[in-house]
């Protein structure tokens, strides 16, 4: 989850054209990562076409993160609009396509008290990020590839878990063994319909044998599908469907 501060006395309402994906990929966002409240740390994360060169307007260090290597710590300050210091941190460059989001993403651990991390985000927003609105970091990963649906959705699954079990069951769909189910549903579907689609277009010509297959096909998918839907869905009647 990501949280932004201060978003409403900078940028209003926010983004007017909220998931459009053609303005997702002009924007670049900025929010804190970790949970409000004091901490040892926290993270800012910045994520979109622009990450680096705001990271270079708020960022002074020994190299300017434009010619960071990708993935490396590097430590510096993060500076005000007026240079003023307003913490230490240690910064990273996350290079398109090989990061959480598939853009250029920078993130920022700087000290987790409540005021300091809210200026460090303030100086994003002020160079021109725009505040992200909860889970887009997340959006934005499945929008350009880096996960599919269920996957994005077991990220919040996995934020929440309590127990072992549900723990399990998140980390095995962000891995995304769900989704591979699903998509060999889909695959035996598709199969299935073109069976289907050719008996009945061809329905003269086709022997009564020749509807076997798509009545055993049918029997399998059925034994399946209600494993992921609960529906009265019986192998027998769709047999008997695809047979009559």
């Amino acid at each position: 989850m990501h949280r932004s501060v201060e978003e409403t006395a900078l940028l209003g309402s926010g983004s007017s054209a909220a998931g459009d994906p053609e303005v997702i990929a002009t924007e670049t966002i900025a929010a804190i990562s970790t949970p409000a409240g004091e901490g040892a740390i926290a993270l800012v994360r910045i994520s979109g076409p622009n990450a680096i060169s705001i990271a270079g307007k708020i960022f002074c260090g020994k190299e300017a993160p434009a010619k960071f290597a990708s993935h490396l710590q590097h430590l510096g300050e993060v500076v005000s609009e007026s240079g003023n210091l307003i913490d230490q941190v240690m910064m990273s460059i996350h290079r398109a396509p090989a990061s959480y989001t598939g853009e250029d993403l920078v993130e920022i651990s700087c000290h987790g008290g409540t005021l300091v991390t809210a200026k460090v985000l303030e100086a994003c927003l002020r160079a021109s990020a725009r505040a992200a609105r909860p889970g887009e970091f997340t959006e934005r990963a499945f929008l350009n590839g880096k996960m599919d649906l269920t996957q994005a959705e077991a990220v919040i699954d996995l934020i929440r878990a309590r127990t072992d079990l549900a723990l399990r069951s998140a980390t095995e769909q962000l891995e995304g063994k769900l989704g591979e189910k699903i998509a060999n549903i889909r695959r035996d579907l598709v199969d299935l319909l073109a069976h289907l689609e050719a008996a009945i277009d061809f329905s003269e010509e086709s022997h009564p044998t020749k509807v076997t297959p798509c009545a055993r096909d049918s029997t399998q998918f059925a034994d399946k599908l209600p494993r992921f839907l609960q529906l009265p869905i019986t192998a027998a009647f769709c047999a008997t469907a695809f047979a009559s």
